[in-house]
């Protein structure tokens, strides 16, 4: 593989524009712990790596994929021209470079996490100890625990940090099922799930919050459940 010289934070980001095309196609592509820890590292992780699968022409190159999250940090990071001057173009553009503009005010726009994009809930303002209550009823699936789940877990990593030891970032190995399109486990000829190895950096949380289903009426220490719900506290 060629040498890149286009890198943001350490990531290579042609070699993850290469994973990521190749992840589209269902296929991967082989890349070495020096090129692939930088996309392991970034929060969220940016690949998965199975080091089961070994490259058979270099053994320290192993299969690595894109996550969700890939192609949403090259969007975010385009490639930078050569040198200072612009890119150059075939045509001359449609649309009119604007100076002195000032961007409005983000939408805000209800359950959403990003740039620009205040989630409702008070996630950012709970102390140790704080929580709030999230009735079912507000939810489409009228399941307040399955409809706030994600947003508990992106708020996790959202304060997250990795574990760096010794200049390196630690990282372990889990087992995780293999989805498809529709996120839905693959199951092998008996019905099982088909798993695989991924490496992920081990994480530091500078903030922790956890989510338990309640019921209406019960009394949850001072805290009585108006209605049926979710109550989502903040442990550390």
């Amino acid at each position: 593989m060629a040498k890149n010289t286009k890198s943001v934070g350490g990531i290579d980001r042609d070699l993850l524009a290469q994973i990521v095309a190749a992840t589209n196609t269902g296929s991967f592509v082989y890349s070495s712990a020096a090129a692939h820890q930088p996309m392991i590292a970034n929060v969220p992780p940016l690949v998965e790596v199975n080091t089961a699968m070994v490259n058979p022409q270099d053994a320290t190159q192993f299969a690595t994929r894109a996550t969700s999250d890939a192609a949403g940090f090259l969007a975010a990071t385009p490639a930078a021209a050569s040198g200072n001057a612009p890119a150059a173009s075939s045509e001359a553009s449609k649309y009119e470079i604007i100076t002195g503009a000032v961007l409005p005010e983000p939408k805000k726009r209800g359950n959403s996490f990003g740039s620009g994009a205040p989630t409702k809930y008070p996630f950012a303002e709970l102390g140790v100890g704080g929580a709030f209550f999230s009735a079912n009823s507000e939810h489409a699936k009228r399941d307040a625990v399955k409809a706030l789940g994600s947003t508990v877990s992106s708020q996790n990593r959202k304060y997250a940090e990795p574990v760096v030891k010794d200049g390196e970032v630690v990282t372990k190995t889990i087992k995780q099922a293999i989805r498809d399109e529709n996120n839905k486990p693959k199951l092998d000829g008996n019905g099982k799930k088909i798993t695989e190895l991924k490496v992920i950096p081990v994480l530091k949380y500078n903030r922790k919050f956890t989510i338990r289903p309640v019921e209406a009426g019960k009394n949850y220490g001072t805290f009585t459940a108006p209605a049926d719900g979710a109550l989502i506290a903040r442990v550390i």
